[in-house]
């Protein structure tokens, strides 16, 4: 009795002591009770034990690589999703707690529903990635630790590459351990979006900028007789002059190279297509200036021409249009191999570079014509002329 008075004392030091102990005791206990939960939720067991993983990416994950390899080593979900340091792995916690919620309301409860939002998921994986420079992936592999020599020539090739221009790992190994998604519901969602925004608009505007290929006429009357006089090639900007119900006189401003009169460029001394016209349209057009190219000694003349067309696939807000045209190129070109800087070539080489390459992708001549304007615009020599790069 007197050694518990002694303890609980005012005057004594004892209870300090004592709670100091105590505090110190149950913060280990919390502390490793809480590392010990932590780890526990990065086990293979834990991630799939919920029925959205279980029965789409997990099945997706035991084929790949990672799952069962000639080395026998295994890579668990938490090796490529969860940082190894302390500090980041408690914030991947936290942001991981949007996931509960998501369970709880049945996101993905569904493999329907899963595919639906793939690419969606993707994509915020591939910027966390990009992000901290594929952290993750380097704490099993190393460009240091490689020996280029015992890989395939054609690997070893593109790894040195890799490592002489900084890229990261996710730039050429997306789907590696799990199914692609479709890359092109992005831009798909986004065309059908500037659709619905050119009803909406209406045409109203006396500055328009065409998203998809018109077909072009002299008067009204060829335009309601679909008799037309070319095509204004997209994305191209016009100015609107006169108005008749459904259609618009607009005019397009661009570059014609001396004796070469069917097409008209954006900028003078590049081939960067703005409208393909027919002989009956050759007369019509105005030259307001002719330049002679300093490097080229070719002859280049200013234009305008004075065209009809119907209001359709016109916008007067064009970053949606520079937004979509983004991801019709980062969904075409980053699968891969890391996608290049549109400035990483001139604008006239971006023609050459989309020819050879477009056997690789699953664009139509549309979407391979709008990118490569796009890409053209944004080039080298270009500078990126409208400013949406």
């Amino acid at each position: 009795m007197k050694i518990w008075q002694v303890f609980w004392a005012k005057s004594s030091r004892y209870p300090i002591i004592f709670l100091l102990a105590a505090a110190f005791i149950v913060g280990i206990i919390f502390w490793g009770g809480f590392n010990t939960f932590m780890e526990y939720t990065n086990r293979l067991e834990f991630c799939v034990s919920c029925h959205e993983m279980e029965q789409a990416v997990y099945q997706e994950y035991k084929k790949s690589p990672h799952y069962s390899n000639a080395s026998g080593v295994r890579a668990v979900c938490s090796d490529c999703h969860v940082p190894k340091e302390w500090f980041p792995k408690l914030v991947r916690k936290i942001k991981a707690s949007q996931e509960v919620y998501h369970k709880l309301i049945g996101s993905i409860d569904t493999v329907e529903k899963f595919e639906g939002k793939r690419l969606e998921l993707a994509k915020h994986v591939w910027a966390t990635m990009e992000a901290n420079d594929s952290h993750e992936c380097r704490n099993c592999h190393s460009f240091d630790a490689m020996n280029f020599e015992k890989q395939h020539p054609k690997a070893s090739k593109t790894m040195q590459k890799a490592m002489k221009d900084g890229a990261t790992c996710i730039d050429c190994h997306k789907g590696i351990a799990h199914k692609l998604p479709d890359m092109s519901g992005g831009y798909k969602k986004m065309y059908k979006e500037l659709i619905q925004q050119s009803k909406d608009e209406g045409a109203k505007a006396d500055h328009l900028t065409a998203f998809a290929v018109k077909s072009i006429y002299l008067d009204t009357d060829a335009a309601k007789k679909k008799s037309a006089a070319g095509r204004l090639m997209a994305p191209t900007s016009v100015d609107v002059v006169d108005r008749d119900g459904d259609f618009l006189k607009v005019r397009i401003h661009g570059w014609q190279q001396d004796q070469v009169d069917r097409v008209i460029y954006e900028m003078e001394g590049q081939r960067i297509f703005t409208a393909v016209l027919k002989k009956s349209a050759i007369d019509k057009i105005e030259r307001t200036e002719t330049i002679v190219d300093k490097d080229t000694e070719l002859t280049w003349h200013k234009v305008n021409l004075d065209v009809w067309v119907d209001k359709a696939d016109l916008i007067e807000d064009v970053e949606p249009m520079w937004a979509y045209s983004q991801e019709l190129y980062t969904a075409s070109c980053s699968v891969c191999h890391s996608k290049p800087d549109p400035a990483h070539s001139l604008a006239n080489q971006w023609i050459g570079t989309l020819k050879a390459m477009s056997r690789f992708v699953s664009l139509d001549k549309a979407q391979l014509r709008f990118l490569q304007k796009y890409l053209q615009l944004n080039a080298k020599d270009t500078g990126g002329k409208h400013g949406h790069e």
